[in-house]
């Protein structure tokens, strides 16, 4: 049985098994799901395929119902295309496909939840975006969306992927972290450089609150989509630079487990606390109550 419970446990594997990280993750879902390899591989391309249709299908004119999400994404691609945008063409389009996914989600579009609805233009942010610029074959995007689902299933084991339990670094910061991961093994880092890559993408998104206004994934979400996106781009960048974490990867998710912890009630998911409790956030709770 291949069986992994930490990020030593993955490259551990890897190395014993000599096969790639994203192979070993993929016998280890064979196993659990009792599936074959192309099964398996349909499977993960499938959820591929529908982020990218989740991409495509993006509404600009579409608004959510509280009013608070729309249209992000559309003024974002314009912006992009003026040419002012100073993070450049790759992740001035990081920043445009993740608002866009995530005012999909608000706007109750069909998503992918990566690792969560509220998270769930991270990954395909980051992945979308590389395919587009490197003419990627879609079969090595499928193999770094193993990459992030190995990387997922241990924090969600050792620590959390839900707001309500760990805060927003659980959504947000697990997610970024994933796609971090799975962008260092698309540019050719080793097993090394992609778990040093999801270390410092979690690392910058220890403490984040899920502050959520009136209850919804929409402010202050759907933006945190956006620098969930460009965190795990240049902490893919910092690790294949030859740049290390001082702090193992798996203590990291460890720490991200206890801070979770800590974090009062207020601030995860429960919408008292935080920017949900601010004046601008009243003002739309009470033109919403009014409806």
């Amino acid at each position: 049985m291949i069986i992994y419970h930490s990020i030593n446990d993955l490259v551990s594997l890897s190395e014993q098994l000599k096969l790639p990280m994203w192979q070993v993750i993929r016998k280890a879902d064979c196993e659990a799901r009792q599936v074959s390899e192309e099964e398996s591989f349909a499977t993960m391309k499938k959820m591929y395929q529908t982020m990218k249709q989740t991409d495509a299908d993006y509404d600009k004119n579409l608004v959510s119902p509280s009013g608070m999400a729309g249209g992000a994404g559309e003024k974002m691609r314009v912006f992009n295309a003026s040419g002012r945008n100073l993070a450049g063409e790759y992740l001035g389009l990081v920043m445009e496909k993740a608002l866009k996914t995530g005012e999909s989600n608000a706007c109750m579009k069909r998503i992918v939840a990566a690792p969560t609805a509220g998270s769930c233009g991270v990954i395909p942010a980051v992945f979308l975006s590389f395919e587009e610029f490197n003419h990627m074959l879609e079969d090595r995007m499928v193999e770094a969306m193993y990459i992030t689902a190995g990387i997922g299933a241990v924090i969600a084991e050792n620590a959390s992927i839900a707001g309500a339990s760990g805060g927003c670094q659980a959504e947000i910061g697990s997610a970024s972290a994933m796609a971090a991961a799975g962008l260092a093994y698309l540019q050719g880092g080793d097993n090394e450089c992609i778990v040093h890559a999801m270390a410092f993408a979690l690392k910058n998104m220890l403490g984040l609150t899920c502050d959520p206004v009136c209850g919804l994934v929409e402010v202050p979400c759907i933006k945190r989509n956006s620098a969930g996106a460009v965190n795990a781009v240049t902490s893919a960048q910092m690790a294949l630079a030859g740049i290390r974490s001082a702090i193992a990867p798996d203590e990291v998710i460890d720490s991200m487990r206890r801070i979770g912890n800590e974090l009062p009630a207020c601030l995860k998911e429960t919408g008292m606390g935080g920017l949900a409790v601010t004046e601008s956030a009243m003002k739309v709770k009470e033109k919403l109550d009014a409806r």
